[in-house]
């Protein structure tokens, strides 16, 4: 670490007062939030980031897009009943995100009040039947370092070579 206050003039400068920050945010569950610093991937760049390290600088990687993500990564899951009444759910993304993280699959139909739980197996299918319906001209698909992340980092089912999500969710998640 530099001396030099958040380290300017050098390659990597240092993030003091945003490490005090994600501290005081993650405070609940500091052992968590560790697991996820020292053995999860980069949120930012997902590229080649492994705990504290990575494979192009040398020293630690710790970059302030990780540490503004951490508070999502550690969110305690929000109770689906809140979602039951669209309308009365905040509209600010900040306040939506303060909810909570969804615990499971949620649908909402046109013309319900809210979103109702639904299983695994009937969300994928109505996310098939909507990809079937649609012109191949009029779907796209849009990934971040997140996805890649999950699937950098997650090991394969070796029967079919697909990437398994639950276990590289299982390496973090307590």
């Amino acid at each position: 670490m530099s001396p030099i206050p958040y380290g300017l003039g050098r390659t990597k400068p240092n993030h003091y007062l945003e490490i005090a920050r994600t501290v005081w945010e993650n405070r609940r569950d500091l052992p968590y939030a560790w697991r996820i610093l020292s053995r999860g991937v980069c949120d930012g760049c997902a590229l080649g980031v492994a705990g504290f390290h990575d494979w192009t600088m040398d020293g630690i990687h710790l970059c302030t897009t990780r540490l503004d993500l951490l508070k999502l990564n550690t969110a305690r899951a929000l109770d689906p009943a809140v979602l039951a009444h669209v309308a009365a759910l905040p509209r600010s993304s900040a306040a939506l995100r303060a909810l909570g993280r969804l615990p499971c699959p949620m649908h909402r139909r046109r013309g319900e009040s809210g979103f109702r739980r639904v299983s695994w197996d009937e969300a994928l299918a109505l996310a098939a039947a909507r990809i079937r319906e649609s012109a191949p001209d009029r779907i796209g698909f849009y990934l971040m370092a997140q996805a890649n992340a999950l699937i950098a980092g997650g090991r394969r089912d070796p029967v079919s070579g697909v990437p398994d999500y639950n276990a590289t969710v299982e390496l973090a998640r307590p």
